[in-house]
């Protein structure tokens, strides 16, 4: 097999990581007999050929050999490539337009697509792990839908013996329905897939497994099929589910020091000692396909938290906390319930519980109790590969500095006064947490007790610790709490980097005796520090004489971090800064980034007045990007009724039932607490511009 694959001119195409000269290695590796070497090769094709996603030449050149491969039977690894396939296709988007103006992309589309008749005909192989995989490459076909759909529906669901390959087919026939329902797919109707699945979410003769299926995927596609009481059915599908015990998967059986492998040795380890390990899957999709029906998915997970199994617990954590970190609702008896599986006795709960609480903000105040408990009954230390029991109160790592740990976090997030004790502790060891200085600063001017210890361990700081990492979370613990004129000493034998002015600032006019050196960093060889000590200098002073010229001069700078730097400390001027105004309204040049906008419209603002061109400005950026409108919500409640314009925009928000910058195939710690923080200046702001 493979015929003319060493004749392709690979040393000519690239990949993510060079010249693409391996790729017949790696192909060859896909299908070898050796498991090791399957997984190795797996590997490197997502690793390089496929990287994060990518498109290359010798990605769309490698398909070819990829289809030889999984068309030849009884060949060993034919899932994998399937599943490989699937991916370089965009089988799994459903983005309109996904690869339009992208050659690459449209090649690699058209191909896999083109392959349907294969993946078809693959629905009948011997080998269950084929016919798993081979449903998620038929997406790919999207001029051919309508075939493929009829195609899939004609097929009987009960002929399929293996369940997991019939949710493979209806998770197909659900994707086409979804892009039916979003008016991308002309030839097929989504009321005869709405009727298809609903047929088999209803058939009471069909396993619980196989109506979860249907019943997941007729609440993105067809919702109004859906039973009223969807989570009570769900439920009880569900524990049929728990009841009967599957065989225990068996673990592969090597190691390999590849991604794939890691991922392939997690996984056997979450399904490893349970009943129902197929349950999982079912629970998240259950809740993730109700999308926006936030009441339904929390009755949902709620009712599974108070099961007396600790898998169907154990599977309902990780969907409640994707829900409530990407949705807003009402979550108090569902964070609750979170808090109260860290002190389940059953090992494998708590640490699941700590990361779903571990970002939640003041969201997770219901739980503080549980906590509270819990941290007086965790380890001071736990690695971070640990999964059973209480995780400790600092995560250590193999080969970087430890981080706060998980109930730590949720608890100093609350600022609950049960946590300084701990806090304490992680100040006094050695090495420090690389995060500590944030979750001091979260207390404000409750943590006053500890500034003493972190002036003396600024002041014990090795002379190469000062030049490097380990003293900043002090120096941003220090410039959170509040002015501390007392650590101006230790400030100021520390290199004068941007947290270290910041705090210098934050102290205010007490800092005085950090002036004569501030006024020498006004000319310094790095930007960032001029524009650092202009603002430290401006608010221990007040005196915008030997300020503004810094800040001017920078507005007309390279970088735009410190154009936006700049433009922000002139906002603190205010009218005394109202010289700059042309220069910030030079920046106000709509083809120029959104931050930078923003930023020199709030300048504008502060210093003249002005709104004709302010307002439409911080408008733009506020659809431009999620990510500055609590920013922008400030500005507007600045502004009052000059900015009542823009009110349908804060409602428009306020009214949203996603949060701001969730998204499906993005993460980030700090969504929730940027989520309430725009929710609370949407509606400060709708207040003040409001009519009087």
């Amino acid at each position: 097999m493979f015929s003319g694959l060493d004749s392709v001119g690979w040393d000519s195409m690239r990949h993510a990581y060079g010249p693409a000269t391996d790729v017949p290695t790696l192909l060859r590796a896909l299908v070898s007999d050796d498991p090791k070497a399957r997984e190795y090769g797996l590997d490197g094709m997502y690793g390089s050929v496929h990287h994060q996603g990518d498109v290359y030449d010798c990605t769309v050149a490698a398909i070819p050999f990829l289809l030889e491969a999984a068309a030849m039977p009884l060949l060993p690894g034919r899932g994998g490539v399937l599943g490989l396939l699937a991916s370089i296709g965009g089988a799994d988007r459903d983005d309109v337009g996904l690869a339009g103006g992208r050659p690459l992309y449209e090649a690699a589309q058209r191909a896999v697509g083109a392959a349907h008749p294969l993946f078809l005909q693959l629905l009948d192989d011997p080998d269950p792990e084929v016919r798993r995989t081979a449903p998620s490459a038929l997406p790919a076909g999207r001029d051919d839908a309508g075939r493929i759909v009829t195609a899939l529906l004609d097929r009987p669901i009960g002929a399929e013996a293996d369940a997991d390959a019939r949710a493979a087919v209806i998770a197909s026939v659900g994707t086409f329905g979804r892009r039916a329902a979003a008016g991308q797919l002309a030839d097929v109707d989504l009321a005869v897939i709405g009727a298809w699945l609903g047929d088999i979410a209803d058939d009471a003769a069909a396993d619980p497994g196989t109506r979860l299926a249907a019943t997941a995927e007729l609440a993105r596609c067809a919702p109004g099929r859906l039973p009223p009481d969807v989570a009570a059915s769900t439920v009880g599908l569900l524990r049929r589910v728990y009841a009967a015990a599957s065989p225990p998967a068996q673990p592969a059986g090597f190691w390999t020091d590849t991604l794939v492998g890691a991922l392939r040795e997690l996984s056997e380890g979450e399904v490893a000692g349970r009943l129902a390990p197929q349950a999982a899957e079912l629970v998240r999709c259950a809740s993730v396909s109700l999308g926006d029906n936030v009441e339904e998915r929390v009755r949902l997970l709620t009712q599974l938290l108070r099961e007396p199994g600790w898998e169907a617990r154990h599977d309902a954590l990780r969907p409640a906390s994707v829900l409530i970190e990407g949705w807003r609702g009402s979550y108090e008896e569902l964070i609750t319930l979170l808090g109260e599986q860290l002190l389940d006795p059953h090992p494998r709960l708590p640490a699941v519980a700590a990361s779903a609480l571990e970002y939640l903000g003041v969201l997770a105040a219901p739980a503080s109790d549980a906590l509270a408990r819990s941290l007086d009954a965790a380890p001071r230390e736990s690695p971070n590969r640990r999964q059973d029991g209480l995780p400790g109160w600092v995560t250590t790592w193999p080969q970087r500095p430890p981080s706060v740990g998980p109930v730590l976090r949720a608890l100093t997030a609350l600022r609950d006064p049960r946590a300084l004790p701990a806090v304490r502790w992680m100040l006094e060891r050695a090495p420090l947490p690389s995060d500590i200085g944030g979750f001091v600063g979260q207390f404000g001017s409750a943590a006053a007790d500890l500034v003493p210890l972190i002036r003396q361990r600024l002041q014990d700081l090795a002379p190469a610790d000062r030049q490097g990492q380990p003293h900043l979370g002090l120096v941003i613990a220090l410039s959170r709490i509040g002015p501390v004129a007392e650590a101006v000493p230790q400030l100021l034998a520390l290199p004068p980097g941007r947290p270290v002015l910041m705090a210098l600032g934050q102290i205010g006019p007490r800092a005085a005796d950090a002036l004569p050196a501030l006024r020498q960093l006004l000319d310094h060889s790095q930007p960032d520090i001029e524009i650092a000590a202009a603002a430290a200098l401006w608010r221990i002073t007040a005196d915008p004489g030997p300020v503004l010229p810094v800040l001017a001069r920078h507005l007309d700078g390279a970088r735009r971090f410190d154009i936006v730097a700049a433009a922000k400390v002139l906002a603190e001027l205010g009218p005394a800064a109202a010289s700059t105004a042309p220069a910030l309204q030079r920046l106000l040049d709509p083809a120029s980034d959104a931050w930078l906008r923003l930023a020199a419209a709030g300048a504008l603002w502060r210093t003249t007045g002005e709104v004709n061109r302010t307002l439409p400005t911080l408008t733009a950026a506020w659809s431009e990007n999620p990510h500055t409108r609590a920013d922008v919500a400030n500005h507007l409640a600045e502004m009052g009724e000059a900015a009542a314009t823009a009110a349908p925009l804060l409602r428009a928000e306020l009214a949203q039932r996603r949060r701001h910058t969730a998204r499906e195939h993005g993460w980030s710690s700090n969504q929730v607490p940027a989520d309430l923080a725009l929710l609370r200046a949407c509606e400060l702001a709708l207040m003040a511009t409001a009519p009087q």
